[in-house]
C-alpha cells in the first residue's frame, strides 16, 4: 500500500490538469467578458459624444448663421469631419466613420444603401424619442460597432433650409430628418482583448496549477501518513487476530486446546495444584442436530453451550475451552462447596437443561461429563489428568448420557485393563491367537441343521476375555476391521472344508461392526475372501446390528446391495433392542431378521413377550423374511416360539458354541444319522 501511494496516480494528475484548465478558462472568459463589455461601453459613449458635439456645434451655427453662410446640413458635415478627427489617435481616426443619411425619400445628397438601416431611420420617424441603436457584427473580416441616432429638426433654420432644398413644406420643428450613423472598426480591440484574455488564461493556469500541485502534494503527504497509520493499524489488527485465532476457537471464541494445555501445565506448576479439577464435556446427539436442523443450528448450539459453560465458571478460578467438534473442557480449582466436582457438574447439567430457540426449532442441549481431580490420580503429567477425565466421560456415556461420572480407582483399573487388551489385541489377530467357535442354527419344526453363527473367542494370559469387552476395544482402537475379516476368512475356510468332507450345505453367518462398514474396501475384501477360500456367496450371511445400520445406513445399504447381487445374504441382528425402525427392513431388504434373546428370556404363555414375539414373527413371515430366534435354552421356550414352518432357532437348548473340532464332529454325526436313517428306510 505504501508503494501504491508513493507517487500520484496518473488519473489524479490528469484530474488536476483538467480542473486547473477549466478554472483558468473560466477566469479568462470572465476577464474577456468584462474587458469586452467595458470596450463596448466606452465605444458607445464616444460615438454618442461625437454626435452630441456635432449637434451642439450645428445648433450654435444655425442660430448665428449670417447671410451667405453655408446651410446647416453643410455645416453639420463639416462639424462631423472636425469632431471625428479631433481628440482621436491615428488608429481611431482610421477606424471611425460618421455619416448622416437623410430620411428615406427626403434625402439631401446622402442616401442610406443598407435597407436595414433605412428601416431603423423610418422607425425613428415614427418614434422620435426612441433610444439610440447600438449594434455589433462582423462585416467581411471586420468587427463593426455601430451607433444609430435620429437627427431631429430643432430650429427654424434647419427646417427652412431642408424645405427650400426639397421645395416642399415637409419638415417642421421636432421632425426626424435623418439619422447619425457612427461606425467603428473594433477588430483590433477584439484581438487585443482576446490576447489579454489568453495571457490571463496562461497566468491563471500557472497560478492554479501551482496551487493545485501544492494542495495535491499536501494531500498526498496526508494520504501517505494516513496510509502508514492505516497499515500499522491493519498490521496490529491482523497480528491480534492471528494471535487470537492461534489461541482461540473461531466459532465460539473460547480458548483452544493449546491454550488449555498451557494453562493446565502452568496450574500444575503452582502450589494449588491439589485443588485442580478437569472436566471433559461432550454434547449428546449433536450429530442428529446437524443432520435434522442443519449445520447453522449446530453452530448456534455450540456458541450457546460455550456461553453457558462460561456462565458456570464465572465465580470460579479456571478456564473453559473448546477442544474440537462438540467436545469442551474445563479446568477449575476447588475452593468452596459450590466448586466441588459433584456440585459443579450438576450446575453444568442444570444450565444445559434450559431450552434454546433457533429459527423454528427448540433445542434442549444435553451433555455427558467426565471429571477427574488431581488429588485422585497417581501421576505427574498433565495429560494423565485429561486421560482420567476422558475415561470418566466414557463411563458416563455408557450410563445413558446426560449425566456425569467422577474418576475413581475402578475406572483406573478398567483403563489399565483396556490398555493391556488394546496393546495385545492387534498382535493376537495377526498371529491367529483369537479362535472362532460355531453355534448351530436349526429349523424349529423338525430340528434340521440350517448353518452356523460364527463367534470369536480370545484367551489372554490364561484368562478368557469376553467378546463384548475385546470387540469394544477393537472398535475404539481401529482393529475391528482386521478382527472381522480374520473371523470371516476362518469361517469361510471351515465351511468350505466341511462341505467337501460331508457333502452337506454349511452356511455360516458373520457379525460385522459398524466401523468395518466404514472401510472403503469392504466389498473388495469380502470378494477376496470368497475367492481365496472358495466359499459360495450364498453360503455367507452378514449380520448387521440395528445400531450399525443406523450409524451409516446409506453406506451399509449400498454395500449390502452389491453383495446381494453376488448372492451374499444379510441379516438384521438383535432386532427389537435398538431403534427397531421398520424403515430399515424396507430400505435395506434383509434376507433374515434375528430376534434378540431378551424377548425369549422371560417368555411365558400369552404374556407380553410371547405376544410381541408372535407379532414380530408374523411381520417377518409376511415380508418373506427368515426369522431366527436366539437365546432358546428350554423346551418350553422352543414350544412357545414355534409357528411357521421356516422359523429357525439358536441357543443352548440345541447346542452351545462349539470349538471347530466339535462343530466338525457335530456335522459328521448329522451325516451318520442321515446315513443310518437311509439304511433303516431300506
Amino acid at each position: 500500500m505504501q508503494d501504491h501511494l508513493a507517487e500520484p496516480k496518473g488519473n489524479d494528475v490528469c484530474t488536476t490538469l483538467i480542473c486547473a484548465t477549466l478554472a483558468a478558462s473560466l477566469t479568462a472568459v470572465g476577464y474577456f467578458l468584462l474587458a469586452w463589455t467595458e470596450e463596448k461601453s466606452v465605444n458607445e459613449r464616444e460615438r454618442l459624444q461625437l454626435i452630441e458635439m456635432t449637434n451642439s456645434f450645428v445648433s450654435v451655427f444655425s442660430q448665428n448663421r449670417g447671410e451667405g453662410a453655408p446651410v446647416p446640413a453643410t455645416f453639420r458635415r463639416l462639424g462631423i469631419e472636425h469632431f471625428s478627427n479631433a481628440d482621436q489617435n491615428d488608429s481611431a481616426r482610421q477606424n471611425t466613420s460618421v455619416r448622416m443619411p437623410g430620411r428615406p425619400g427626403f434625402e439631401l445628397g446622402t442616401f442610406e444603401q443598407d435597407p436595414r438601416l433605412a428601416t431603423i431611420i423610418e422607425d425613428f420617424v415614427a418614434n422620435p424619442t426612441a433610444p439610440p441603436v447600438h449594434e455589433y457584427g462582423f462585416e467581411g473580416n471586420r468587427l463593426i460597432g455601430r451607433t444609430v441616432l435620429p437627427s431631429i429638426a430643432n430650429n427654424d433654420s434647419c427646417v427652412n433650409c431642408h424645405n427650400e432644398a426639397l421645395q416642399t413644406d415637409t419638415f417642421q420643428i421636432g421632425d426626424v430628418m435623418g439619422a447619425y450613423v457612427v461606425e467603428r472598426d473594433l477588430t483590433a480591440n477584439l484581438i487585443a482583448d482576446i490576447k489579454y484574455s489568453g495571457l490571463w488564461f496562461l497566468s491563471s493556469f500557472l497560478i492554479l496549477w501551482l496551487l493545485a500541485s501544492r494542495e495535491r502534494n499536501h494531500n498526498m503527504n496526508v494520504l501517505r501518513l494516513e496510509a502508514r497509520v492505516h497499515i500499522e493499524k491493519m498490521k496490529r489488527e491482523a497480528e491480534a487476530k492471528e494471535k487470537f485465532l492461534l489461541s482461540h476457537d473461531s466459532l465460539t471464541g473460547l480458548p483452544n486446546r493449546k491454550v488449555f494445555s498451557d494453562y493446565l501445565s502452568d496450574a500444575l506448576d503452582s502450589d494449588r495444584k491439589e485443588l485442580l479439577n478437569a472436566a471433559l464435556i461432550d454434547l449428546d446427539d449433536f450429530k442428529s442436530v446437524n443432520d435434522t436442523m442443519g449445520h447453522a443450528a449446530g453452530d448456534a448450539l455450540l456458541i450457546e453451550v460455550a456461553l453457558r459453560l462460561n456462565t458456570c465458571l464465572e465465580k470460579e478460578t479456571g478456564i473453559v475451552a473448546r477442544l474440537g467438534g462438540d467436545e469442551f473442557a474445563i479446568i477449575w480449582e476447588t475452593d468452596s462447596y459450590s466448586s466441588e466436582p459433584d456440585a459443579f457438574a450438576q450446575r453444568i447439567l442444570n444450565e444445559m437443561a434450559k431450552p434454546m430457540e433457533f429459527e423454528k426449532w427448540v433445542v434442549t442441549p444435553k451433555c455427558s461429563i467426565g471429571i477427574a481431580t488431581w488429588a485422585n490420580i497417581q501421576s505427574n503429567t498433565p495429560s494423565d489428568l485429561l486421560k482420567s477425565a476422558d475415561a470418566a466421560l466414557y463411563v458416563a456415556k455408557g450410563h445413558g448420557k446426560n449425566t456425569y461420572q467422577l474418576f475413581d480407582r475402578a475406572i483406573d483399573d478398567s483403563i489399565v485393563r483396556q490398555n493391556k487388551i488394546a496393546a495385545r489385541l492387534p498382535v493376537s489377530i495377526r498371529e491367529g491367537d483369537l479362535r472362532i467357535v460355531m453355534q448351530p442354527k436349526v429349523l424349529l419344526h423338525d430340528g434340521s441343521f440350517m448353518g452356523f453363527e460364527t463367534l470369536s473367542r480370545w484367551r489372554l494370559n490364561g484368562e478368557d476375555i469376553s467378546p463384548d469387552e475385546f470387540v469394544a476395544v477393537a472398535e475404539n482402537t481401529g482393529a475391528v476391521r482386521d478382527l472381522d475379516l480374520r473371523v470371516l476368512r476362518e469361517a469361510a475356510s471351515f465351511s468350505t472344508k466341511l462341505e467337501e468332507e460331508t457333502g452337506l450345505d454349511v452356511p455360516v453367518a458373520i457379525n460385522l461392526s459398524a466401523n468395518t462398514f466404514r472401510s472403503g474396501s469392504l466389498l473388495e475384501d469380502i470378494q477376496d475372501v470368497l475367492w481365496e477360500t472358495g466359499l459360495r456367496p450364498d453360503r455367507l450371511t452378514l449380520e448387521v446390528t440395528e445400531t450399525a445400520a443406523m450409524a451409516n445406513w446409506k453406506h451399509v445399504q449400498d454395500v449390502l446391495g452389491e453383495l446381494r447381487e453376488m448372492g451374499v445374504r444379510s441379516a438384521l441382528d438383535d432386532f427389537g433392542t435398538g431403534y427397531s425402525s421398520l424403515a430399515y427392513l424396507l430400505r435395506m431388504k434383509f434376507d433374515e431378521i434375528k430376534i434378540d434373546r431378551e424377548f425369549v428370556r422371560d417368555i411365558e404363555p400369552n404374556n407380553d413377550n410371547h405376544k410381541l414375539l408372535q407379532r414380530i414373527a408374523e411381520l417377518a413371515e409376511s415380508l418373506d423374511l427368515e426369522l431366527i430366534i436366539e437365546g432358546l435354552e428350554t423346551a418350553q421356550q422352543v414350544e412357545l416360539v414355534q409357528g411357521g414352518a421356516h422359523r429357525i432357532g439358536q441357543g443352548y437348548y440345541f447346542s452351545k458354541p462349539l470349538e471347530l473340532d466339535d462343530a466338525s464332529a457335530y456335522l459328521h454325526d448329522i451325516v451318520s444319522q442321515q446315513t443310518g436313517n437311509a439304511r433303516s428306510v431300506r
